[in-house]
Order: C-alpha cells, then sequence, then structure tokens
C-alpha cells in the first residue's frame, strides 16, 4: 500500500472516531459529573452520542449563563458613562 493512503487512512480514523473523545474532555462548557458522561456518550455512540448530549445539556447551559451576563450589563451614555439605575421593588 502507498504511504499517503495510510496517511490519509489514519487521519480519517482520527477525525471520525476520536476527535469527540478528545473534545468532550478538553471542553470548557462542561466539568465533573457532565464531562464524564459527555465523554462516554462520545466514546459509545461517537459523533451521534456528541451531537445529542451538547444540544441538550451543555447548549442550554451555556445560553443560560450567557442571558446573566446580560442582565448584569451596565447601562452607558453616548459618551461612555455609566447610567446609575435604581431597581424598583
Amino acid at each position: 500500500m502507498n504511504l499517503s493512503f495510510l496517511l490519509i487512512l489514519f487521519i480519517s480514523f482520527f477525525t471520525i472516531n476520536i476527535l469527540p473523545w478528545v473534545l468532550a474532555l478538553i471542553s470548557k462548557k462542561a466539568s465533573g459529573n457532565n464531562k464524564v458522561i459527555w465523554f462516554l456518550m462520545s466514546f459509545l455512540l461517537s459523533w451521534l452520542g456528541f451531537i445529542v448530549y451538547y444540544y441538550l445539556v451543555i447548549k442550554p447551559e451555556w445560553k443560560a449563563e450567557l442571558e446573566r451576563k446580560k442582565s448584569k450589563r451596565i447601562l452607558r451614555n453616548e459618551n461612555g458613562m455609566p447610567i446609575k439605575m435604581y431597581e424598583q421593588s
């Protein structure tokens, strides 16, 4: 066999099978038990498990975090100075 064919075959195998495991382990969006479950899902079901777990567990948490950050924004006027707002109870 040709060496370039073997190299392409190895890269394809890595991309299809091993990359989801690596992405699950190095992800900063998951931690603790979530990371272990994400790794196991991608290990057992490859890309299908990776995609399902990402969209069902990781992405909703990430969106909620983004919404919390947006709610803490400081309003500023046209000159960039903060506008002090008081909460009404």
